[in-house]
């Protein structure tokens, strides 16, 4: 009885002592859920009759101000513009207590495959159908014309625009995905991702679409967000204002559309839609895709075993004229380079590359830029981006140079499939104007081509003009101890034609009798236009006017795509063409005598000849006679004597 009464009073005790152990539980539990829920990131609205806003006033703040370098919150050092992700505001509190941590790859009892459960609300179901009735009698109403009709789309979007309008927001295009990468097993924790896309006057269907086909394809624990950028769109395209809001404000919590009250950029539109997320992982995609199953998994799976891993997806074409996705997933993927106009261009792999299979990830030297990830605290590391770039352009090799000489590196995952709609030209305007780009490409060459810079000036010109305050970026690649350009092209992309003195010749190629050049008069400059070369009064200012005289025997602009001197008709004043350099030699193969200043034609043994050319005409061969018209002379010759029998 004496141990019954003890039991009993032990337990009463020990009772009270658990009530208030659970009080204080419950009652840390409440703190912390109220302190979770005020400080994470707030669905963003849209203010009635203004496009501004509403949510943090650090983040309505850094939209009015424009700088986004650092998230919201973080402070400036005088000797350090740019901090490196440290100090954090209250945006991210919760992603930082769910940080993800790299760890050892998974055993496979860790692995998983992911479902693609997301499923459409009634109500959403009920305003998509409507929105694709209503554009569908929109274009019924522009009549039976369907070339005008055709050309209308293009003129405003840059693609079949009206055609795209008559297609189902949420298509079906089948799976794009190569077999072997069907496996499934990926590690059971991933980390979860924002998707940003950014937009400017986009057309809204073609915008759902791209928003739907995330929603669809992207098993939902492993989507945080989606946040939908509106660069300040203009009043000429109403569908994209509240349209959009009352389609996003029925797909759940998860969406949100972030608008800008002035023109910024995609750069900065980027910066902006970064700060308000709150994946682990940020996904940048253009506001035109379509993305195929399983397109998240391999990117993730890449980032997840190292984190400074940028990983692009395989970027199918989704044709612009019949909005058709084909299946490519058994062609070979290509990676990115770039001329030395500083724009992105697509190389093939290199042997030991294709030797690795037709699924394996491929180390890229630059990345086109419109579509890829990378994990949030390796964005703000590296310093997101250059924010003195305006609108567009250049960004994509800025972060690659940056990607690779810092420390990290830029891979292309084939069994990540995302179809791009590739516009025929940019309906985008630039408010600064044309010389936009170039001034971005001038920034890139100073702070990131060392002494190759001189190069890139004297292929694209511009050398003295305005670049703008590069101190800043300067700084950061100094802070970051990142290596030199020379070792980005020896290591990283030795495809690169160099124009050094392991040429035979360079520079202008000038008739001094008339002091006309070869020039390729902007001609490179339009893909679909003629490549016929063009002569122009000698200037000095390089550009159109560069060229080298190759090792392989080439005459080279390497302003644009690496555009060969060829010749195919064998015939007295035969017209020559720019054409993409083959190696092959044939049509493109010549020799230059420097003592005789000839420069002969291989196949046809025939002459350039300058004779009764003037400026803006274009450049003929003719046979060998000895002719002032025939004399030319290369800004710098490294072979004295490049003759047929020696080298050929």
């Amino acid at each position: 009885n004496e141990y019954k009464s003890y039991l009993s009073m032990t337990i009463r005790i020990n009772g009270k002592l658990i009530k208030k152990l659970i009080l204080v539980v419950v009652s840390f539990s409440a703190v912390l859920f109220l302190i979770t829920h005020l400080t994470s990131p707030i669905s963003i609205k849209i203010s009635k009759g203004s496009s501004a806003v509403t949510g943090p006033s650090n983040i309505k703040k850094q939209l009015q101000q424009n700088d986004f370098r650092r998230l919201p919150g973080e402070r400036a050092d005088a000797d350090d513009p740019i901090i490196p992700r440290d100090t954090l505001d209250k945006l991210h509190v919760a992603h930082q207590r769910n940080k993800f941590q790299p760890e050892i790859p998974k055993r496979m009892s860790d692995s998983k495959s992911y479902d693609y459960n997301w499923s459409e609300s009634p109500k959403l179901r009920d305003a998509r159908l409507a929105i694709e009735r209503r554009f569908q009698q929109k274009v019924r109403d522009l009549g039976s014309d369907k070339d005008k009709i055709k050309d209308s789309g293009y003129a405003e979007h840059g693609y079949n625009s009206h055609l795209a309008e008559t297609i189902a927001i949420n298509r079906d295009i089948g799976d794009k995905r190569h077999p072997q990468c069907k496996n499934g097993g990926w590690p059971s924790d991933l980390p979860r991702a924002s998707v940003i896309f950014c937009f400017h006057n986009e057309n809204l269907v073609v915008l759902l679409r791209s928003i739907y086909s995330v929603l669809m394809r992207t098993p939902p624990e492993l989507l945080a967000d989606i946040i939908v950028v509106d660069d300040c769109s203009t009043s000429e395209h109403p569908d994209i204002k509240k349209p959009l809001d009352d389609m996003v404000a029925l797909m759940g919590p998860k969406v949100k559309v972030l608008r800008l009250d002035q023109r910024s950029g995609l750069i900065k539109a980027r910066m902006a839609g970064a700060a308000y997320s709150t994946g682990d992982v940020l996904v940048f995609f253009d506001a035109h895709i379509e993305c195929s199953y399983g397109w998240y998994e391999p990117m993730a799976e890449r980032m997840y075993h190292n984190p400074s891993t940028v990983v692009c997806p395989c970027i199918d074409i989704i044709k612009h004229d019949t909005m058709e996705y084909p299946n490519n997933a058994q062609q070979e993927i290509q990676k990115g380079g770039f001329h030395w106009g500083l724009i992105y261009k697509w190389i093939p792999l290199n042997a030991t590359q294709r030797a690795q299979g037709i699924t394996a990830p491929q180390a890229s030297a630059t990345m086109a830029g419109g579509l890829f990830g990378m994990t949030r605290d390796y964005f703000y590391q590296l310093g997101t981006y250059d924010d003195e770039m305006k609108i567009w352009g250049g960004e994509n090799l800025e972060i690659s140079f940056r990607i690779w000489m810092c420390g990290g590196r830029l891979e292309i995952v084939p069994c990540s499939r995302v179809g791009h709609l590739f516009r025929v030209k940019n309906p985008v305007s630039f408010p600064d104007g044309s010389d936009t780009v170039s001034r971005n490409t001038r920034r890139l060459a100073e702070v990131w081509l060392d002494d190759y810079k001189e190069y890139y000036y004297d292929i694209q010109g511009g050398r003295g003009r305005d670049f703008g305050d590069v101190s800043a970026r300067k700084h950061l690649r100094d802070r970051l101890q990142c290596k030199s350009f020379k070792w980005f092209v020896n290591n990283i992309y030795p495809e690169l034609v160099v124009p050094d003195d392991t040429n035979y010749a360079l520079g202008a190629i000038r008739n001094p009798n008339s002091n006309l050049c070869l020039d390729d008069l902007q001609r490179l400059d339009d893909d679909k236009g003629e490549k016929k070369v063009g002569v122009y009064w000698c200037h000095g200012q390089g550009g159109s006017q560069f060229f080298i005289f190759s090792k392989d025997f080439e005459v080279v602009a390497l302003r644009k795509n690496d555009y060969c001197l060829d010749n195919s008709n064998y015939v007295p004043g035969a017209e020559l063409e720019w054409y993409p350099c083959h190696k092959m030699g044939g049509n493109q193969q010549w020799k230059y005598n420097a003592r005789t200043k000839e420069l002969i034609h291989g196949p046809s043994k025939f002459c350039l000849d300058a004779s009764g050319l003037k400026a803006k005409d274009n450049a003929h061969l003719n046979p060998c006679d000895g002719s002032v018209g025939q004399q030319w002379e290369f800004s710098k010759v490294y072979s004295s004597d490049v003759l047929w029998e020696k080298h050929g």
